[in-house]
């Protein structure tokens, strides 16, 4: 069951995962939100103002931290890394994490084992490439699967020890297309956000191969035709990977319905928002502005989903909408 602190928390930092949690099944929903809320925690390490070297033994007494159940060393963590926390609302997380330390203590022992082996493995590569450009699609798709393809690994393999999945092998082989796809959509989305703060995540060689010397020429009028390109090319490495995440929503067993709709949500939003990139793309590129979908067509999204998704026909063929690259 998801705590109320949990859910507090998550409706704290993350509105679209505090919406697709409380629809999991309850047997699996508070070992759920309790990761991604230690993946929220790594992620604020990640996009903190400390230098490579701080951020290396922050994730690693982090790690120690939870695996331990040291509430000592947690704390002496959240002193050292509170001044460099960028986000507001992730500080105001931090200063309540002994209770989601709490909470997944109280898991059983291959759920902690399932959640530890994920966020290593993410943190893993969040140290790698902190401070580290990335240079083309291939460091992208890796990039992508640190920070989201293990987070599909992860459901996959908690989803599989509580309802002893006969699928398993059909979901594992999609889970990380799931979370590359759901990545990419925001590296796409948060462009400007992410370049104001300092960091890109699109590829070096793409600009380079358009005639541009920087991220920052993106923003130039002369430009728009060499952006509108870029941006295709995002776009289409994003739509590589939907192919595999609908077809793990389709492997997952239908009387699971919630993990269906869990799924199902995160993707039904996120190509509707690829088509707002791209058919918004002046506001893609204006400081102080976000290209997202309208309360309306949310709504519209998951009413679709809460009436059809246990229609294989309609994961396949209407979840998502036809992508105007």
């Amino acid at each position: 069951m998801l705590s109320g602190n949990s859910k507090k928390l998550l409706s704290l930092v993350s509105r679209s995962f505090a919406l697709c949690i409380p629809r999991l099944p309850e047997q699996v929903r508070g070992e759920v939100g309790n990761f991604y809320l230690l993946c929220r925690y790594a992620d604020s390490i990640e996009d903190s103002s400390m230098n490579k070297s701080q951020k290396a033994n922050a994730f690693k007494k982090f790690y120690s931290s939870i695996k331990k159940n040291d509430s000592i060393q947690l704390n002496e963590l959240n002193k050292e890394i509170f001044p460099f926390i960028i986000n507001a609302n992730d500080k105001k997380m931090i200063k309540k994490f002994q209770l989601v330390m709490k909470e997944f203590s109280g898991f059983d022992f291959k759920s902690k084992r399932i959640a530890l082996r994920w966020v290593k493995e993410m943190m893993k590569g969040m140290n790698k490439y902190s401070k580290k450009e990335i240079e083309s699609f291939l460091e992208l798709d890796n990039y992508c699967y640190y920070v989201a393809g293990t987070v599909g690994n992860y459901l996959t393999e908690i989803f599989d020890h509580k309802f002893d999945l006969k699928m398993y092998p059909a979901l594992k082989k999609r889970a990380k297309h799931f979370g590359l796809l759901l990545q990419k959509v925001n590296i796409i989305r948060d462009f400007t956000k992410d370049s104001i703060e300092g960091r890109i995540f699109w590829p070096k060689k793409l600009f380079q191969k358009h005639g541009l010397n920087s991220f920052e020429d993106m923003f130039l009028p002369e430009n728009k035709s060499k952006r509108k390109a870029i941006l295709k090319e995002m776009v289409e490495s994003a739509l590589k990977n939907l192919k595999a995440a609908i077809e793990y929503i389709e492997s997952l067993p239908i009387e699971l319905t919630g993990l269906r709709v869990f799924c199902a949500i995160p993707l039904g939003m996120a190509v509707p928002t690829l088509n707002k990139c791209i058919q918004e793309e002046d506001k893609l590129f204006t400081k102080n502005e976000k290209v997202k979908l309208s309360r309306t067509e949310t709504m519209q999204i998951l009413n679709s989903i809460n009436r059809e998704i246990n229609s294989n026909e309609f994961i396949k063929n209407k979840l998502v909408p036809k992508v105007m690259v």
